[in-house]
């Protein structure tokens, strides 16, 4: 009974060794396909879909962000506010459990004399509380801390921060390091898999108060965005009127986000869904070619099937064979797909959500998904063996008849019309999001970013006591560098800080703004304007003499339209800062923003430049037409309530060319041996923008990257089915050579029968693309969903794939020996 049940069972998997080409392509080719299903639900369930780990009752927990009270219709976006605000919001205990206050920085940890670079996040004493996350190690910050003074500030590591920069070493608790130059006392190690309240990765938490120590009255300036939000709500089911509560304690209005994907920016979550689609449409790419491989081997199969039932095989036995290969080949695909998750898991978070905490093994929603793969995927490969099984009136014709798959089936050509379809919609995916790309960076951003290297300290902490300084005397080394042709300091520049003061102009009873959004102010040198290339339209530009000269400023062109429309701007003044007598103590922002008055010295404008695109990539949102001003270094306003404020936050340079090792010279040249300095960095101007490039940019590489794959796939699905079509129509071939056909018409045969195929799959996969491109249309920037270059290169692409792949077997017709 066991040798029955044994020969039963093994019988059908030594089958498998037959044509085990094809066998071994279908299961790889599942296995890829599942393998990035696996990694995309995967992130998508670890970046947006479930909570960070570790946190208790994370449906009580939500990040805040805000919006003006008169910004009505617009969506709350703002995610920092005031040190101020924040301790309005926390001391809301009706509507709070907890409240914590926290900002994202990279900085610098010295271990001794090791100086590394670190994801370091500042938070208020009360955070890990509101989390309800405890230290493995040692103790995590508490209320306490919030007071601590100097060097007895703490300091808690992540679980692996303490592994790769202290070898795991117990004793790390009571260690002092220096975080950014300054002193810290490690009082504990979170557990392996907690991240804080989001899922990106964090190296260390140190307390607001340890980071701002030099900073006086850093948590009294209402005007000094530097804390994010997260809280603890008493009560999910009054998550409105908890908004309204918080809204009227901040002078905002509030909103609420659950912390699952809360540090996810919109555009990539969007991207994500779209991308877990994308690999929907590989895996259903890698279904339909492991049944197109396995239909040509069922074809080639057949005549022994036949010869099987012939000799007294019920179709019975015939099934249960057919079924019990799927299952194996099934399994084995799926067992595959899950051994290669994780290094295609790493590949993808690494493009997609780089900042994303590593997988640490299996999600229930992963291993949901690899089972349902499975039964899909056997399901399909069942049907395509069942498919080629022979039927009782085929047995005695195919039996004794080898040439009895001359044609190809029905079944064959869907499949194959299938897979060019589905690579035809990601080529032009790609495409889409290319040309997207494209004329992203093609925009007038109003400056030359060609060339300018931006050199400034991660965000986050406080700035230097002798920040001013520092940098004066860097620019000094680095402007006689080899390959730099111009160095200015900097304070504010697009797409890196803002500065927004008060401002007011004489006659106006409100301050001039674009939709809530007062002018943007930038110090400027004159090598400013030469190194970014700004556009004087009227007047003048800045110069040396104006350091010592009479108050001036220059305004952008939208800036003179709106405030002087019809006038001409030169020879007009605004002013500019806080009155003297001005106190953010006792000043109510619920009356509007502060206007200086008549005490504020009165600016005359003395040239109009070209707009200059300051915080968006985007035009919405009025981000073309923004006002911004730019006065002298020596004449930017000095609030009176700011002791010793800092003007210079980096530095500026033109340089002749890229250089790649211009920029490890300068972060030298500017650190020189300072060791108690926060991290530096030196990049690209275009860097600045990157960023809000990277959905684009990433749906480029990644459906790139699958296109390629389903071309592949494609090119293998064809040649295969077109390599057993000749063979099988090799006695037809020959004997059209025999009788006088040219080998070039035998061979443009077999090529235009694959065209065919091919080229009805790629009108189906093109009205496809037109019509999700259509869906996804708000993803896309400049680019019509029908773009016709786009989708002519698909087609023509895709079309030559195919040639490519069914030149060989056309070949090898073309070369029938008819003696043979």
């Amino acid at each position: 009974m066991i040798e029955r049940l044994q020969t039963a069972i093994l019988s059908p998997l030594r089958s498998l060794t037959r044509a085990p080409w094809l066998v071994l392509g279908a299961v790889v080719t599942l296995a890829i396909s599942v393998g990035i299903n696996l990694a995309m639900v995967g992130l998508i369930d670890r970046a947006l879909l479930s909570p960070p780990a570790l946190v208790s009752n994370p449906e009580q927990v939500f990040t805040v962000a805000f919006a003006t009270p008169g910004d009505d219709e617009g969506a709350a976006r703002m995610t920092s506010t005031s040190y101020v605000t924040f301790k309005g919001i926390r001391d809301q205990t009706q509507a709070l459990k907890n409240a914590a206050a926290f900002q994202r920085t990279s900085t610098t940890l010295m271990v001794d004399s090791e100086q590394s670079r670190v994801d370091a996040m500042l938070v208020s004493g009360g955070y890990f509380a509101t989390l309800g996350a405890s230290a493995s190690l040692g103790r995590p910050l508490i209320e306490d801390d919030d007071h601590a003074s100097g060097s007895e500030s703490a300091a808690v590591l992540s679980h692996p921060a303490w592994r790769r920069l202290f070898g795991s070493d117990p004793a790390v608790v009571g260690r002092r390091i220096k975080v950014g130059g300054l002193d810290y006392v490690v009082v504990g190690v979170m557990p392996e898999s907690f991240s804080g309240h989001s899922a990106t990765s964090v190296d260390l938490w140190t307390p607001f108060s340890g980071a701002m120590r030099n900073a006086q009255g850093w948590d009294q300036q209402a005007f000094r965005n530097i804390a994010s939000i997260v809280v603890r709500v008493a009560d999910v089911q009054l998550l409105k009127a908890t908004a309204t509560q918080l809204g009227v304690a901040a002078h905002l209005r509030v909103a609420l986000t659950p912390i699952a994907g809360a540090s996810i920016e919109t555009s990539e979550k969007k991207i994500a869904w779209w991308l877990g689609a994308v690999a929907a449409l590989v895996f259903a790419i890698g279904l339909a070619n492991a049944a197109t491989l396995l239909t040509v081997r069922g074809s080639r199969l057949r005549h022994n099937m036949s010869i099987r039932v012939a000799l007294g095989a019920s179709q019975g036995r015939l099934i249960y064979h057919a079924v019990l290969e799927s299952v194996a080949m099934g399994t084995l695909a799926v067992v595959a797909s899950v051994l290669c998750a994780r290094p295609i898991d790493e590949a993808i978070r690494n493009v997609l959500f780089p900042d994303v905490v590593a997988r640490t093994g299996l999600s229930g929603m992963t291993l949901w998904s690899a089972l349902a793969a499975a039964f899909v995927a056997i399901a399909v490969i069942t049907a395509a063996n069942v498919s080629q099984l022979p039927r009782t009136n085929q047995v005695q014709r195919t039996a004794f008849t080898k040439n009895h798959g001359a044609r190809r089936t029905r079944t064959m050509n869907g499949l194959l019309i299938t897979q060019t379809a589905l690579a035809t919609v990601l080529l032009a995916g790609a495409g889409l999001f290319g040309a997207s790309l494209y004329r992203l960076w093609d925009q007038d951003f109003g400056m030359r970013l060609d060339h300018v290297m931006v050199v400034d300290f991660e965000p986050g902490g406080t700035d230097l006591p002798d920040q001013d300084q520092f940098f004066t005397e860097a620019l000094a080394r680095v402007e006689g560098l080899p390959g730099v042709e111009v160095v200015t300091p900097i304070d504010s520049i697009p797409f890196a800080g803002f500065n927004v003061p008060p401002i007011s102009v004489p006659g106006s009873a409100t301050p001039p703004a674009v939709g809530q959004q007062l002018p943007f102010l930038t110090a400027a040198t004159p090598d400013f304007f030469r190194i970014l290339g700004l556009r004087v339209i009227q007047g003048r530009a800045l110069n040396n003499a104006d350091d010592r000269g009479a108050p001036v400023v220059l305004v952008n062109l939208t800036m003179a339209n709106q405030v002087w429309p019809g006038q001409n701007a030169v020879g007009k003044c605004i002013r500019i800062g806080f009155d003297p007598d001005f106190n953010p103590e006792t000043f109510d922002p619920s009356n509007g923003p502060p206007m200086p008055g008549p005490s504020v010295v009165c600016r005359e404008v003395v040239g109009v430049v070209g707009d200059v695109r300051q915080r968006s990539v985007l035009p919405s949102d009025n981000e073309d037409r923004l006002m911004q001003y730019f006065v002298p270094f020596s004449q930017v306003p000095k609030p009176s309530f700011v002791s010793n404020p800092t003007h210079i936050r980096g530095l500026l340079l033109r340089t002749q060319r890229d250089v790649p090792s211009l920029a490890s010279t300068v972060r030298r040249l500017v650190i020189a041996d300072r060791t108690d300095l926060p991290y530096l960095r030196v990049r690209p101007y275009a860097d600045l923008l990157r960023r809000q490039m990277r959905p684009w940019d990433i749906g480029t590489r990644l459906l790139g990257l699958f296109s390629l794959m389903a071309l592949a796939v494609s090119a293998v699905g064809l040649y295969a089915a077109f390599a057993h079509a000749v063979s099988e129509r090799l006695h037809e071939m020959a004997i059209r050579l025999a009788i006088g056909a040219r080998p070039a018409s035998v061979r443009t045969l077999v090529l235009r029968e694959a065209l065919m195929l091919a080229g009805m799959g790629v009108a189906i996969g093109s009205m496809v693309a037109v019509m999700a491109g259509r869906a996804g249309q708000a993803l896309l920037f400049g680019t019509a969903p029908f773009d016709p270059i786009v989708l002519g290169a698909s087609a023509a692409l895709m079309m030559s794939v195919a040639a490519i792949a069914t030149l060989i077997p056309a070949t090898g017709a073309a070369s029938a020996d008819p003696s043979t």
